[in-house]
């Protein structure tokens, strides 16, 4: 009987370390808080319109550079011949911590209104990965710290 709830056990213990992990292509387990992970200064490594790749050049950008603050705010810049325009903005993760939104300062000091919950796909301490599945074109951005 004793070997039995041994064997139980092991297997649940087992079953726990197989399951999915949160995030679809994130780690299967991290002691750091997902607020922490996503703090960091990003460049945009790859983004997807309707699942194919646009570099960033063919849309006329030379760097897209996003960075995340642990408290919920963060900073947007984008570079176009030669000229960086840099945006104040907000985001938060929903209950689950599987979604974020944000909303940018306008340059009249307002916020916009919150956007739709984007999924996290990935989330290490060196990626972030999100999609946007709320409009016609379904968006993507992987983003990797500098």
């Amino acid at each position: 009987m004793k070997n039995y709830l041994i064997a139980t056990l092991i297997a649940l213990f087992a079953l726990g370390f197989t399951s999915c992990s949160k995030y679809e292509d994130g780690p299967f387990m991290s002691f750091s808080s997902p607020e922490k992970r996503i703090a960091g200064d990003y460049t945009v490594e790859a983004y997807y319109i309707d699942n194919e790749l646009i570099t960033l050049n063919e849309i006329g950008i030379s760097q897209y550079r996003l960075v995340y603050n642990e408290d919920g705010t963060g900073t947007s810049y984008i570079t176009v011949n030669d000229f960086t325009s840099e945006s104040e903005f907000e985001w938060e993760l929903d209950e689950k911590k599987e979604n974020i939104r944000e909303r940018v300062k306008g340059q009249n000091d307002q916020w916009s209104a919150w956007s739709e919950y984007k999924q996290v796909l990935r989330l290490t301490k060196t990626e972030f990965w999100f999609i946007d599945n709320n409009s016609q074109e379904i968006t993507e951005f992987n983003l990797i710290e500098q």
